[in-house]
């Protein structure tokens, strides 16, 4: 990663926490305190699931997690890590392989104007293997279509349809 690209990821960092800070401090000046203490419980969880995502160990997934905002403007991003295995980083590439091919493709497909919603789960399957999840929120203009190629990205990948929702799962063994 470059120093410009570092620069930048902390800029949109520093951003959205100011966003945060201000609708805390939008509610406290309205004596909204029972909001504002909400609020400032789900940015810490927020902080908290952050920290796990960083401790796994694996530096290329993290990052470009943390900048998926960045790299889809009309997407949002959020994850959550349910796994015990502490140490991704002999999978850190194949995790950033498939998340960049899966979005890769819903990019394609995505409608540029409507704004998506991507939640990323990394938890374990079993003891030897891990799944790395892609809830995609939204309505895609041929979800048929993205379905189709999804499946075809790759034998460990499945997508299917859940209500509005397009997820993806990939078993990847962690042994």
């Amino acid at each position: 990663m470059k120093e410009t690209d570092v620069i930048q990821l902390l800029r949109h960092y520093r951003h959205d926490l100011l966003n945060q800070l201000q609708i805390v401090d939008g509610y406290l000046s309205m004596e909204k305190k029972e909001k504002a203490r909400t609020k400032l419980a789900d940015y810490m969880q927020h902080l908290q699931e952050e920290g796990k995502l960083i401790n796994l160990n694996a530096p290329s997934f993290t990052l470009y997690i943390l900048q998926l905002n960045t790299l889809y403007p009309n997407f949002r991003s959020a994850y959550s890590i349910h796994t015990k295995v502490r140490d991704l980083q002999h999978l850190d590439q194949l995790l950033v392989e498939y998340c960049q091919k899966i979005m890769h493709i819903t990019g394609d497909i995505a409608d540029p104007v409507k704004l998506y919603h991507i939640t990323v789960y990394i938890q374990d399957k079993d003891e030897d293997m891990l799944q790395l999840e892609l809830r995609i929120n939204g309505t895609f203009p041929d979800s048929q279509a993205l379905l189709d190629r999804i499946n075809h990205a790759g034998e460990m990948v499945m997508a299917f349809e859940c209500r509005n929702d397009i997820v993806c799962t990939i078993d990847i063994p962690c042994k």
